[in-house]
């Protein structure tokens, strides 16, 4: 006897279709809560509620993933446009600084032997071509891409978890053989022109003096 479809259980909703762009907005979901280690296609393929082989046919494999995640997480650099050569980089080195704050696993990556994505070209374009904008021949827009890059680079390298406690240096007697970092790490203040400033913007100023003085 044929059921009567009028009275069987409604159908299961069906799932939404797997595409690249909800695969890496999910990936990029999941590194930001969890890190990059945490990242894996069975990890992912729960994540959607998928087989992990359905995931191949958009993605070949986990590096190539990252390199869509790392494209995702750093967007689009901002508008440079009508800034003083000082201004402008100042203001792309601001935008890097928080991307890289709220993606802190892409730091690494930006220092790596792997080749730069769209993302990143985008943003050494901007920087770029705003130097260029200003008066500076290519070579030297190269040195400020450089210096400025390198900066941030680095100081976000610094920054979060990757330095001890000043309780930490304490309690493991190393106070003595580190007493300028053992000072840093207690809150001693950076003073700039305008009075205390954190030390991002103290580095970032000395940075952007062998750029261009300030006015």
């Amino acid at each position: 006897m044929t059921a009567d479809l009028r009275w069987a259980a409604p159908p299961a909703p069906a799932r939404p279709s797997l595409d690249r762009p909800t695969i890496v907005s999910t990936a990029l979901a999941v590194a930001d809560a969890d890190g990059l280690a945490a990242l894996s296609m069975p990890r992912l393929a729960r994540e959607l509620g998928t087989a992990p082989m359905s995931l191949y046919r958009h993605v070949p494999g986990k590096e190539a993933l990252v390199d869509l995640v790392l494209d995702e997480a750093l967007g689009a650099p901002p508008e440079l446009a009508g800034r003083s050569l000082r201004a402008g980089c100042e203001r792309w080195a601001t935008a890097l600084r928080d991307v890289l704050a709220e993606h802190p696993w892409a730091v690494p990556l930006m220092a790596g032997d792997r080749t730069a994505g769209p993302a990143e070209c985008g943003w050494a374009e901007a920087l770029l071509a705003h130097a260029v904008d200003r008066g500076r021949p290519l070579p030297e827009a190269v040195e400020v891409l450089h210096l400025v890059h390198g900066y941030v680079r680095g100081a976000a390298a610094l920054a979060g978890d990757r330095l001890p406690t000043a309780h930490d240096l304490e309690r493991s007697g190393r106070s003595d053989g580190l007493p300028v970092l053992a000072r840093l790490l207690g809150g001693a203040a950076v003073r700039g022109p305008g009075g205390v400033e954190p030390l991002f913007d103290s580095g970032l100023r000395r940075t952007l003096d062998a750029v261009e003085p300030a006015p």
